[in-house]
């Protein structure tokens, strides 16, 4: 136990979008010994915490509270003698009806240290992403934000005659199954029924849903699209501007669930996340790089140093650094790369590649190495290949003939041994797959009988995996690159 108490941060997620979350909340969830989270928060979130970071799951969702409020005070004050930073994480804002306010002054009455960090509210951020301005001129000149639930998670008791102004927005927060009563009692007070009216499920994420209609209709109608919570019910003539300005929406694979087994977090869910898709990822490998012996002396003679990945790239200058050399060790050397995602890579450390095949594969590098090799007329050229461990053959075997050849193990590529996610379930309606390595860690992660329909793959080798596990459908890409791939899958749709 510490001596002084740590210092304790309420951090606002924002509404659900990882993206949303600010820059200084980013900071403390990575920099935080200890991350105290409710339902709300994206599982993303969690996996910025470092390394030995204790996670507590609090669980504060409608009606299924893992911890009564007054349990989560008491907690984050006792975890506050143990840990130097504790962060309380919170959907939203803190203090927009998270009860925020009280963890705070409950711990400023003993002597903790205190801060919080705000976040996007859902009231707005929610509006925003359904097309729905909060505000507009000659609209709407202000908004309210009620919450509809009371401290016993019952109907608030709302005195709807303040909330008659048609130039402000209402905004209700935690009141999905209270929308017919609010909007009778909003018409009771003196609202007009043909009052436009909407309901947001899911806001900002690429599972939100929307319901319109006007007070009149509005209960009905989202009983008919069952829409689940969290949920925000939003009254005023900014509504009908939502055809307009849903944009949120209108991205080309918004709502369509693609699952991305791999290795490292990369450009190409993001890529898929910007474009509206709800990608699970699933994580099936480790890079771990390779400490190579002798590394220097196999580099300093090289004429072509090719890399197969970005993988083999960053293991490079690992051991690069590692010996303790510089850049002036290869400044002899040409660079061959086996397509554009390993030229991007190189590029960050200030190289060119002087090769780059047409046909990113094995074979095609091998095709274009051997045409400026057959024009030297030098002695034998030295190659290294900064390849997995268990790469393919391709290579190598288009070049062994012409050159004094070394093929470099530069890093190992592990299982990894984490549970497939639940919300995957048993049918995988799209997936995509970057190498063939993952399709078999993929498969073996799944439950036996568990299928994929439809598979977009990088290149033939991981076709050919796809194959032998009876995929329904597999869509190529039209060359090994990670925008081929988004190309492909936005082709399907």
């Amino acid at each position: 136990m510490r001596e002084n108490t740590g210092k304790v941060v309420l951090v606002g997620a924002g509404p659900g979008d990882t993206g949303l979350l600010t820059l200084k909340g980013e900071k403390y969830i990575k920099q935080a010994d200890c991350l105290v989270y409710d339902r709300l928060s994206s599982p993303e979130f969690l996996s910025m915490a470092k390394a030995g970071c204790e996670l507590i799951y609090v669980g504060k969702e409608n009606h299924k509270h893992v911890m009564k409020q007054d349990a989560i005070n008491e907690l984050l004050y006792e975890k506050s003698k143990y840990h130097e930073l504790v962060v309380r994480l919170k959907g939203g804002d803190p203090y927009v009806f998270g009860r925020g306010g009280e963890e705070a002054l409950y711990l400023v009455d003993r002597n903790v240290d205190v801060e919080v960090v705000p976040g996007v509210s859902s009231s707005v951020a929610a509006l925003a992403a359904a097309g729905i301005p909060i505000t507009h001129r000659g609209i709407a000149k202000g908004f309210q934000v009620i919450t509809a639930h009371s401290r016993k998670d019952e109907e608030a008791d709302i005195d709807y005659s303040l909330l008659t102004d048609e130039t402000i927005t209402c905004v209700f927060l935690m009141g999905l199954a209270h929308v017919k009563s609010i909007a009778a009692g909003l018409m009771k007070a003196g609202r007009r029924a043909d009052t436009p009216a909407a309901v947001i499920s899911n806001g900002t994420l690429a599972a939100q849903r929307k319901c319109i209609g006007t007070l009149a209709d509005i209960g009905e109608k989202i009983e008919e699209a069952k829409l689940t919570s969290p949920a925000i019910i939003v009254v005023g003539d900014v509504v009908s501007l939502n055809d307009r300005l849903d944009f949120f929406e209108k991205r080309p694979l918004f709502g369509r669930k693609i699952t991305v087994p791999y290795i490292k977090t990369n450009e190409l869910i993001a890529k898929l996340q910007q474009l509206g898709a709800a990608v699970t990822p699933v994580k099936t490998g480790i890079i771990k790089p390779i400490i190579i012996p002798d590394f220097v002396n196999k580099i300093r003679s090289a004429d072509w140093i090719v890399f197969t990945s970005k993988n083999g790239v960053r293991s490079f200058f690992y051991n690069l650094e590692l010996a303790g050399a510089d850049i002036r060790l290869i400044a002899n050397a040409r660079f061959a790369v086996v397509g554009k995602a390993t030229e991007k890579e190189l590029a960050k450390h200030h190289i060119n590649a002087d090769i780059i095949p047409a046909e990113q594969t094995g074979k095609g590098l091998a095709g274009e190495l051997s045409s400026h090799m057959s024009d030297n007329d030098d002695d034998e050229i030295k190659v290294c290949i900064f390849s997995a461990k268990e790469a393919s053959p391709d290579l190598e075997a288009g070049l062994k003939e012409m050159c004094e050849l070394e093929k470099i193990d530069a890093y190992v590529n592990e299982q990894a041994y984490e549970n497939i996610p639940e919300s995957i379930g048993n049918r995988i309606s799209e997936s995509v797959f970057t190498s063939a390595s993952n399709v078999e860690r993929f498969f073996h992660m799944l439950p036996e009988n568990a299928y994929v329909e439809t598979a977009y793959s990088i290149g033939e080798k991981t076709t050919a995996v796809l194959e032998q596990h009876n995929v329904r459908e597999i869509l190529q890409a039209d060359d090994s690159s990670y925008e081929a791939l988004v190309d492909k899958i936005c082709y399907k749709a």
